[in-house]
């Protein structure tokens, strides 16, 4: 049985308050635990549901033919996640969206959050939120990967993402912020003093 009280958070940040909806939600959904490294959707692989984390820290990232992987988001606690280029063009994940470190999820087939939609119009607004929020982010990430040097990626992260550094390994974010590793920790070094 879920919670309605831990999502409720999730539903707040984005001022949901329909108890139906919520209602609606839940009977549609389950809860999952992700194992720490546990695939949630392989690349190629076709997308069948969305997932809210109740617990944990999940990645998205891509893998070279040679099997060098790069990671492109990280997301956390009460926040909504899948593939949404999957989604809006009804193709394969062109990423693999993976459990950094152990979680819990409530796990809803995409095919019933879109019937939600069609009931509840806090449904659409919550796409609109969401896909704003993505966006925003990654086209601020885009930007300093492409102008930025390594101590200008690195500030940004402090600035903006600043819970990755308590969270994710170093190794991580420095794929994260186009650099390697090395790199990475000479930045910090540099910075931190």
């Amino acid at each position: 049985m879920i919670d309605s009280q831990r999502i409720n958070r999730f539903l707040d940040h984005y001022q949901i308050d329909d108890p139906d909806l919520l209602s609606a939600w839940l009977g549609q959904s389950s809860i999952i635990q992700a194992e720490r490294d546990q695939v949630l959707l392989q690349t190629g692989a076709e997308q069948t549901h969305l997932f809210v984390i109740l617990s944990g820290l999940i990645r998205y990232y891509y893998t070279s033919p040679n099997g060098k992987e790069w990671n492109r988001v990280f997301f956390r606690e009460q926040q909504i996640i899948g593939s949404l280029s999957a989604l809006l063009t009804q193709s394969p994940s062109r990423f693999t969206i993976a459990a950094l470190e152990a979680s819990e999820l409530i796990a809803t087939p995409i095919d019933s959050f879109i019937k939600l939609g069609d009931q509840f119009p806090q449904i659409t607004r919550l796409q609109i939120q969401v896909t704003e929020e993505m966006f925003l982010r990654n086209e601020l990430r885009e930007g300093i990967l492409l102008t930025g040097n390594t101590e200008e990626r690195y500030q940004w992260l402090i600035g903006n993402e600043p819970w990755l550094l308590e969270r994710v390994p170093q190794y991580q974010l420095a794929s994260y912020l186009g650099m390697d590793a090395v790199s990475f920790s000479r930045v910090k070094s540099k910075l931190s003093n």
